[in-house]
C-alpha cells in the first residue's frame, strides 16, 4: 500500500504561464545608466536581474541623459563586484561584493542589483537573493538534493545517494533544510548546507513530507503511518493530527489565521480543501478545473494549479489561479500549458511554478505587481523545490 501511496504522490509532482492579468504599480520607474566590465556571462545575469525586477528604465552604456549612473565591474582575479553609484558625476556611494570564486558571481549579482533597488526605495525584491533547494531525479530511485540562485545559474550538490525528495527551508536564514530520504522506511533529516551536517529527525510507514513551516517554527507535514496520507502538525516536538480521511490528504499549507489549506481526493479527484482548526469545519476552495494538484499559501492569498482539459491520450492544461480569501477574488495568472507546483517568495510579490512543454521544463517565474512572467530552462525534470 506505502509503494502504491508513494507512486501517487511522486506521480503528481513528476507531471510536471503573455500570461498573467493583474495592474502595476509603477507607472513612472526611475531611469538609470547601467556601465558593466567584466565577462559577459556576468551582464547576462545583471540584464536578467533587471528585466525580471521591471522597476527601473535602464539605460545599458548610454548616459547622455541620464543623471543617475551605476558603474559595475568584476575582477577575475580577486572575485571582487565592485558598485560605484554616481550621481551628475559626483560617486555617491561604493558597494564591493567578493566571493571565494568564480562560480558564485550569480550571488554577487543578485545581491548588488537587490542593494540597488533598495537605494532608490522601491517595493521590495527578496527574491533575488533568495536560494533555491530542489531535488533532481538523475536515475530511477535515485535523485540529488541540490542549492542554486533563482535563476539557477548556479548550482552546488548538497545530498546523494539514493532517492533524497522534497527539499524545504527549515529557517528563514536559509541555513538548513528538511528532506525526505527512502531507506527502508522515508526517514526525514535536517541537512545544515553549510556544515554538511545532517540530523535524523523522524521515521514511519507510508509518505512522509514537510510541506510548510510557519513563523512560529510549527511544521505542517504528510504523514501515511496506517496507509492512508494525513496532515499532521509537529508543534512543540508533538505531533497533533489535523485531518482523519480514509483517503488522501497531503500539502498542508498554513492559511491566515487558525486555518489549514490543503489537497485532497475526498471528491474523487484531488482538490483543495481549507480546514478551520477552531470549528473542524473542510470547504473546498476553488470550484473550477477537473483537478488541483499543486498549491501554496501567502498570508490570505493563495495559489493553485487547477486541470482545465480531460484529455485522456494527449496533454492536459493545467492553469494557475490566484485566491484572496479576504475578499473572495479570483485571479487567473496563466492561460496555457502545463503549469505546476506554484511557490511564494517570501515577500509574496512573486511566484515560482514548472512549466511543462513537451519533454522538458521550465522555471517559471511570475512578478505579480509588475504583470510579468518569466522563464528558465531546466536540464532536466525537478520532482520538487523550495525558495
Amino acid at each position: 500500500m506505502k509503494k502504491i501511496l508513494l507512486m501517487f504522490f511522486l506521480s503528481i509532482y513528476v507531471l510536471l504561464a503573455k500570461e498573467i492579468v493583474i495592474t502595476k504599480y509603477i507607472e513612472n520607474k526611475p531611469v538609470i545608466c547601467v556601465n558593466f566590465t567584466g565577462p559577459e556571462e556576468i551582464n547576462k545575469i545583471l540584464h536578467m536581474d533587471f528585466t525580471v525586477l521591471d522597476h527601473f528604465k535602464v539605460n545599458y552604456g548610454d548616459c547622455n541623459n541620464t543623471t543617475t549612473k551605476i558603474d559595475i565591474n568584476y575582477d577575475n582575479n580577486s572575485h571582487i563586484l565592485k558598485v560605484n553609484y554616481v550621481k551628475n558625476n559626483q560617486t555617491q556611494l561604493i558597494k564591493l561584493y567578493k566571493s571565494r570564486s568564480y562560480a558564485y558571481f550569480p550571488f554577487l549579482v543578485h545581491r548588488a542589483v537587490y542593494d540597488i533597488n533598495e537605494y532608490f526605495n522601491m517595493p521590495s525584491a527578496k527574491f533575488l537573493i533568495r536560494k533555491v533547494v530542489y531535488s533532481l531525479l538523475i536515475a530511477p530511485k535515485e535523485s540529488n538534493i541540490y542549492f542554486a540562485d533563482y535563476t539557477l545559474s548556479y548550482k552546488k550538490l548538497l545530498v546523494s545517494g539514493g532517492l533524497n525528495i522534497f527539499p524545504k527551508w527549515a529557517d528563514k536564514n536559509q541555513k538548513e533544510i528538511f528532506f525526505t530520504k527512502m531507506e527502508k522506511l522515508p526517514v526525514l533529516y535536517m541537512y545544515n548546507i553549510y556544515t554538511g551536517k545532517m540530523k535524523k529527525i523522524l521515521s514511519t510507514q507510508g509518505m512522509l513530507i514537510v510541506s510548510d513551516i510557519n513563523k512560529n517554527g510549527n511544521i505542517l507535514l504528510t504523514l501515511a503511518p496506517n496507509g492512508s496520507p494525513d496532515i499532521y502538525l509537529l508543534k512543540n516536538r508533538q505531533l497533533i493530527k489535523i485531518t482523519n480521511y480514509q483517503g488522501i490528504d497531503v500539502n498542508g499549507k498554513f492559511w491566515g489565521k487558525d486555518k489549514i489549506a490543503f489537497v485532497s481526493d475526498r471528491y474523487g479527484t484531488p482538490y483543495v480543501f481549507v480546514k478551520n482548526l477552531k470549528t473542524g469545519i473542510v470547504t473546498r476552495v476553488l470550484y473550477h478545473g477537473k483537478n488541483q494538484v499543486g498549491m501554496d499559501t501567502f498570508k490570505n492569498q493563495m495559489v493553485i494549479s487547477s486541470r482545465e482539459t480531460d484529455n485522456a491520450f494527449g496533454n492536459n492544461t493545467f492553469n494557475l489561479f490566484l485566491v484572496n480569501q479576504n475578499d473572495n477574488s479570483l485571479k487567473r495568472l496563466t492561460f496555457t500549458g502545463q503549469n505546476m507546483f506554484p511557490n511564494f517568495s517570501v515577500d509574496g510579490n512573486s511566484i515560482m511554478f514548472i512549466k511543462r512543454e513537451n519533454f522538458f521544463s521550465k522555471i517559471g517565474i511570475i512578478r505579480l505587481n509588475e504583470n510579468k512572467v518569466f522563464y528558465y530552462k531546466l536540464p532536466k525534470i525537478l520532482q520538487s523545490f523550495d525558495w
